[in-house]
């Protein structure tokens, strides 16, 4: 049996090209499963499911939100453990839903940002259209806890 990988992975710069491409924000939804580190700011317009709940219907939430979007991007702070899983888990259990035939999403692609919001807000911190509440105090103390 083939191991065959649920996601991809997709980068700050070419999300942020994604998301200003005219006609193109609306075919992509941004799923930000930080928790308590959702501080300092998010990507403008994404859907925040706390990983501490995902399980906990918000992976349903999140399918329902989504049905009609092709392109669904999960990150958390660094995309290291919370973002990937959470991806993991949607891409796989909305496949099961669809080979039941039940109600899911639209075939998607399902991607993780590679480096999280800490590496996305590096380089578009400033862009108002790509950002919002970001907190520059926030991301200037020394972050050793995550």
């Amino acid at each position: 049996m083939a191991f065959r990988q649920s996601f991809s992975f997709i980068t700050a710069k070419e999300l942020a090209t994604l998301l200003k491409t005219p006609g193109k924000r609306k075919e992509i939804a941004v799923v930000d499963v930080r928790d308590d580190d959702y501080q300092g700011g998010h990507i403008k317009g994404c859907i925040h499911s706390p990983s501490l709940k995902f399980l906990d219907g918000g992976i349903e939430d999140i399918r329902e939100k989504t049905k009609d979007t092709p392109t669904v991007v999960f990150h958390c702070f660094l995309s290291q453990i919370r973002g990937p899983k959470a991806a993991r888990i949607y891409a796989e259990s909305t496949d099961e839903v669809r080979q039941r035939g039940g109600d899911a999403p639209i075939p998607q692609e399902v991607y993780v940002l590679r480096g999280g919001f800490t590496e996305f807000q590096t380089f578009f911190k400033d862009d108002e259209n790509l950002v919002e509440d970001y907190d520059p105090a926030y991301w200037s103390r020394e972050v050793d806890t995550f």
